[in-house]
């Protein structure tokens, strides 16, 4: 698949269940009663393209924390869903903790979620997914492969984000921008799909 959808932010009515695959969509109507997610039309999102779906994710989510540990009647699947919910928390610190829920069970839906906190500015968290890409098992390696592949504009946005976050003494301090955790995981990534396509 080329390219299929556009990647922008505009404003929209986001609903829940557009941030997660069909199959997902019962799960995610039971998260509706957790309180973390609150449509407004003046919300941010961005568009991408997973195993042929359209999924809309929120760029920031406003919530009180504590609620992705009141799990309720969730079961493990939706409370996957709620640490997914909460990479795109507004606290880089409940990002980051989202993020190690994640990476210690990763599952292909999870993907877009990890992904876009590579193009973001906290550090900590670029490094922990960076490592995360070095040690994925053969079938998560063709989730993100297939995924980048899929994606290759919004591919190219994380990298340019990447640029731009990278702090401005990190060549003095390093010697190589590519060292720079962020440009490494984009590079990991493309090379997934090379890997792929090769293998093809």
């Amino acid at each position: 698949m080329s390219d299929p959808l556009p990647v922008h932010a505009a404003p929209c009515p986001l609903e829940l269940p557009d941030a997660f695959p069909r199959a997902l969509r019962v799960d995610a109507q039971a998260l509706c009663a957790t309180g973390v997610w609150h449509p407004h039309p003046s919300h941010l999102h961005f568009i991408v393209a997973l195993a042929g779906e359209k999924l809309a994710l929120p760029t920031r989510l406003y919530f009180d924390a504590s609620l992705l540990t009141a799990t309720g009647d969730l079961n493990a699947r939706q409370h996957a869903m709620l640490w997914c919910l909460g990479t795109r928390h507004h606290d880089g610190h409940i990002r980051e903790e989202c993020l190690r829920h994640l990476l210690a069970n990763l599952q292909d839906w999870m993907v877009p979620f990890v992904v876009q906190l590579i193009g973001e500015y906290v550090h900590e968290i670029i490094k922990l997914i960076d490592v995360a890409l070095t040690t994925l098992d053969p079938r998560m390696q063709t989730t993100f492969a297939c995924f980048a592949r899929d994606n290759p504009r919004y591919i190219d946005t994380i990298e340019r984000r990447t640029i731009s976050y990278r702090p401005a003494d990190y060549d003095q301090r390093s010697g190589r921008a590519r060292d720079y955790p962020g440009a490494r995981a984009v590079a990991r990534l493309r090379q997934l799909v090379r890997a792929e396509r090769d293998a093809a």
